[in-house]
């Protein structure tokens, strides 16, 4: 009888995917070349996620935690106004919800990641700039939409404050915001080059902040670690993170469209994390997976009949957590002076608030099961920095896997590049419109003390 659940070793992580519907065991030889195409590039260090764990050059941890501690040590930030978009904020928002309250030291963070002036002129409207540090991530260094927020960010801190009040976190040697942080002596953290933004949770990107707010950082990139051991340590046919990548795709003719649902308020940001790394790793050369995010038990009254009785075009993923410190158990039920019995009541004696969740994920599973519709599972042992770092970790070798494994390459994203020259190209060109159209004006008005504006 094949396998089709697995602890991932002593990762605090396990995979259940016993109702994917398609069965295999993997073609060993295809495996085996994919793998060792990735693991090539992992070596050549092209590729910087996998090795990050116990690679301190990659995950710049002792830099990213010095850092921190020096900040937190001058007691004056009660707030940081982190600008990041894509990857640079999708990891540390997901990693700081998910972790909340582990978080120690106070400090109120606040991501803004479009560039919305509603968005921007509310968030700052709460915060001031004497008791605010601002942290400033792009990997290159020339992001449009988080390099006009830090030229906003510069004139509300006023520049007395820019070496004290600012930290880039950006490419080690390129891009404008590393210029500008040594010209300044601004404080900076590097990403490492061979780290793109949606594998970047593993460097300062994701560890800065979280030191930041008192997280522990070492067991987070321990939990990846043991997710790494285990995959050098198992044949590769036996991965389960291989066969779920090799059975995803056997189904992609049919069934495109990946659910990611946590039955965990916390885990929510998990699966906007998710639909990025998802989407646009493995959305290209005409194929890719379209991946939604959803959270339970709230959307069982939104996406689940859909899922039911929709068309059959669905994977959905589940994840949940298996222990919570505080369950929170309800009380009993109140005992009215008519005796009268409120069955809604009755039922839920002797039940938990963490009992009710693990029930509608399994009543939700149970539905899907019968209805023929494929999903699988993931569990964490508990919400810590160890399980967090385990599930980041198994996700993106999964999709490290799945894309080589269907012969695309998962690390590139050429259609953002395309979109970030034309949106360069437009705002030179409207710069150009701006001066024209000045010009224009001068000339009609006659404005005669304006004759130099041309040169």
């Amino acid at each position: 009888m094949a396998v089709t659940a697995s602890r991932l070793g002593s990762a605090p992580i396990t995979l259940d995917w016993s109702h994917l519907l398609v069965r295999t065991g993997g073609d060993s030889q295809a495996f085996q070349e994919a793998w060792i195409k990735l693991k090539s590039r992992f070596h050549a260090q092209d590729v910087g996620f996998y090795q990050s764990p116990i690679d301190p050059e990659i995950s710049q941890v002792e830099a990213a935690v010095d850092l921190a501690e020096q900040l937190i040590k001058k007691g004056v930030f009660k707030d940081c106004l982190f600008l990041g978009i894509g990857g640079s904020a999708l990891g540390p928002i997901s990693l700081l919800s998910a972790l909340k309250e582990k978080c120690k030291t106070g400090i109120r963070f606040h991501f803004i990641e479009n560039p919305d002036p509603l968005e921007w002129k509310s968030t700052l409207s709460d915060l001031r700039p004497e008791s605010t540090l601002v942290c400033s991530v792009t990997k290159s260094g020339t992001t449009f939409e988080t390099m006009a927020q830090t030229l906003l960010a510069l004139e509300w801190l006023g520049r007395e404050r820019w070496k004290t009040h600012l930290v880039a976190i950006t490419d080690p040697k390129q891009g404008d915001l590393r210029l500008f942080a040594q010209q300044e002596g601004i404080p900076s953290l590097s990403i490492a080059p061979s780290l793109g933004g949606r594998f970047s949770v593993f460097s300062p990107v994701g560890i800065f902040p979280a030191a930041l707010a008192g997280l522990d950082v070492q067991s987070f990139l321990n939990g990846a670690k043991q997710v790494r051991d285990y995959i050098e340590k198992t044949p590769v046919e036996k991965n389960p993170l291989f066969i779920i990548g090799d059975v995803l795709i056997q189904q992609y003719s049919k069934r495109s469209v990946h659910v990611c649902m946590p039955y965990s308020t916390r885990l929510r940001s998990i699966g906007a994390w998710f639909v990025q790394l998802w989407g646009e790793s493995l959305g290209k050369d005409g194929k890719g997976f379209t991946p939604i995010a959803a959270v339970g038990a709230t959307d069982q009254h939104s996406i689940l009949q859909l899922l039911r009785d929709g068309k059959d075009d669905k994977v959905t993923c589940f994840l949940g957590v298996d222990d919570v410190q505080d369950p929170v158990h309800l009380p009993a039920s109140p005992v009215m002076p008519d005796r009268k019995s409120y069955p809604a009541f009755k039922i839920l004696e002797n039940c938990s608030l963490h009992d009710l969740l693990n029930i509608e994920y399994r009543a939700t599973s149970l539905v899907l099961t019968k209805q023929g519709r494929p999903h699988l599972s993931i569990r964490l042992d508990q919400l810590d920095e160890r399980s967090i770092g385990a599930l980041y970790y198994a996700f993106c070798v999964l999709t490290a896997f799945t894309g080589t494994l269907w012969g695309m390459n998962p690390f590139d994203q050429p259609g953002v590049e395309e979109a970030k020259v034309y949106i360069r190209q437009s705002l030179n060109d409207d710069k150009s419109e701006v001066v024209e159209e000045s010009i224009a004006v001068q000339r009609l008005r006659g404005d005669r003390s304006n004759q130099n504006w041309e040169s």
